[in-house]
Formats: C-alpha cells, structure tokens, sequence
C-alpha cells in the first residue's frame, strides 16, 4: 500500500500533467484557428484567382472570336479583290483581242485596197438603155438544207401543211402494226436552220491564188502541172498545202503554207441564217426496231395517211432505226413550206 506522502505527491503530478495538457490543448485550438483563418484566406485568394482566370478566359475568347470575324472579312475582302483581278485580267484579254481583230481588219482593207488598184483601169460605153427599179430583187436561192436523224426516228412531208398540223395537235400516236400488237411514237416540228439572205464579204486571201482561163483538161491532170509550176521557187511560189478545181467556172485555187504567197485572190464567205419550222413535215421519235426498216416504214406509212388518224396523203417518208444515224435532206423552197427531198 502507498503512504499518504506517495498519494499526495501522485496527485500533485496528476494536476501538473493535466495543466500542462490544458496548456498544449489550448495552443492547439489557437493553432487550429490560426490555421482555419489561413485555409479561409488561402480560399479566398484562390476563388479570386479562380474568377480572374474566368474573366481572362472569356476575354481570350471573344478576342479569339474577334480574330476569326477579322480573319474571315479580310479573307473576303482579299477573294473579291482576286475576282477584280481576274476580271480586269479577262477585260484586258478580251481588249488586246479586240486590238489584233482591228489590226487585221485594217491590214485586210489595206490589202484588199491595194488588189483592188493593181487592176488596171479601162474606159467602156455603155450603149444600152437605163431604167429604175423601185424595189429591185434578190438573187432567188434555192435551199439544200441537211437535217441529222438519230436512232429511231421518221421524218414524214405531207402534201398539204394542214395535215401536219393535226398530226402535230396530238403529241403522241398509238401506232397498229399487228392484230395486238402497237406502238408509241412522239410527234414533233422539224425546226430548220434555213438561209434569209446572202451576205458577201471580199477580202484578200494571203495564202490562195485563183488561177482562171484555163485549157479543156483533165482536172486532176490540170491541178498536178499547177502544183508542180507554182511550188518552184523561181516561178515566185512555194509549198502548195492544198488545192480545189473548180468544175462550175473552170477555174483552180491554190492555197500555199506560207503566208502573203497570193496577192489577187478575193474570197468569198456566206452568212446570215435563222431557223423556221417545216410547215409540211413531222418529226417522229421513239421508234422500237420491232420488225425490218422497211416493213416498219409501210406501216407508219400507212398510219399516218389515213385521215381517220388525223393523216393525209404523204410526199415522203424517211424512217432511221435505232442504231444508226442518217441526214435527211430538205430542198427545193423550205422556206415556203415544201419537205424531204
């Protein structure tokens, strides 16, 4: 058993442990409370940093936008500047073709000028009478127009044009050819690229020579002794690049590789079309090579001359099956209305 001495003194250690405890309990809540306050104040700093991070985000981003809206308006700006560019380009493209067309049409009239003065002048009487003429006429030409036909199609000229009009108010036709059996066929204009005036326009060729007054010879024997004289150097010619006799008038042209070899020919060019519908004749279309071309022809032939089809009697017929492709040609006054030759 412990004396009193020994209990006294344990219990004084207790209270010295136990202020001492008390001590470092209440250093460690004042620690503790230092420590929150500084938590408190580190989050704070750290939700400052937090928003001004946001506020730098956003602002890079509407920087970026603001970038991309500049990027895009100068993109646009430098692509209509390319288009100007080009467009000037083709401007003075087109501007320098113009030049050179006016330079030849003017070295052209030089040329034809100085051909027309080379011709020497000769006085004449004229010793007929004289007469005017208030509206005087045209030279009568007469059209040989030809006109394409694909696979499939016909092509009918009626005797009088108001049967191609009712076989062409009915876009389609139901077509017998057997006891059951039939075919569709389309109906359509035929539209022509026809001649309304000849225009001639004469310009110096300087490459071709027409050579005229010729004896009664063999043509091509005539254009091989041409060749041979005027390709000699010491005869003034050159290499010929090609030649065409002309059987109408007797006459042979010659067209040299080198430029400026002929200086008296005047050529000729022909202009001035337009297109007009063939007043008596139909084009069919979508035709099915179900039996021979001729067989086939008799029974659109037939169909199409009855007047219970809206038909009547047929000048000519031209049937091209499928497959193939044939010209049909038109002569003979198309203009006023006439057909197939």
């Amino acid at each position: 058993m412990m004396d009193e001495d020994s209990w006294l003194m344990t219990l004084e250690d207790i209270g010295a442990e136990t202020t001492k405890l008390k001590f470092q309990y209440d250093k460690l809540a004042d620690e503790q409370q230092k420590l929150r306050k500084t938590a408190s104040a580190r989050e704070r700093l750290a939700q400052t940093f937090r928003d001004r991070a946001l506020v730098a985000t956003r602002d890079l981003e509407q920087a970026q936008l603001k970038q991309d809206l500049d990027m895009e308006t100068k993109q646009e700006k430098l692509l209509s500047l390319q288009e100007e560019d080009r467009q000037l380009t083709e401007q003075l493209n087109e501007t320098e073709v113009d030049i050179r067309q006016q330079d030849a049409k003017i070295d052209e009239l030089k040329n034809a000028a100085n051909a027309i003065s080379v011709v020497p002048e000769r006085e004449v009487v004229f010793r007929g009478s004289t007469r005017d003429v208030a509206n005087p006429k045209a030279f009568d030409v007469k059209s040989h127009i030809k006109y394409p036909m694909d696979g499939g199609t016909a092509l009918i000229t009626f005797d009088e044009e108001i049967v191609a009009e009712n076989i062409l108010s009915m876009p389609t036709h139901k077509v017998k050819l057997e006891e059951e059996c039939f075919i569709m066929v389309e109906v359509h204009p035929v539209r022509l690229t026809v001649p309304t005036y000849v225009e001639m326009d004469t310009r110096v060729c300087p490459r071709s020579i027409l050579v005229s007054n010729l004896p009664s010879l063999e043509s091509e024997f005539m254009l091989d002794k041409l060749e041979l004289h005027f390709s000699k150097k010491f005869n003034g010619g050159g290499e010929v690049a090609s030649r065409h006799f002309q059987g109408d008038v007797g006459n042979a042209v010659l067209v040299f590789v080198d430029d400026n070899m002929g200086e008296s020919l005047l050529c000729v060019s022909l202009s001035k079309n337009k297109s007009q519908d063939c007043a008596r004749s139909v084009l069919l279309t979508g035709i099915p090579a179900v039996m021979d071309q001729a067989t086939l022809q008799d029974m659109l032939e037939i169909y199409f001359q009855k007047s219970t089809n809206g038909g009547g009697e047929i000048s000519n017929i031209v049937y091209n099956p499928q497959g193939q492709a044939t010209v049909a040609l038109f002569k003979d006054d198309v203009v006023r209305g006439a057909g197939l030759a």
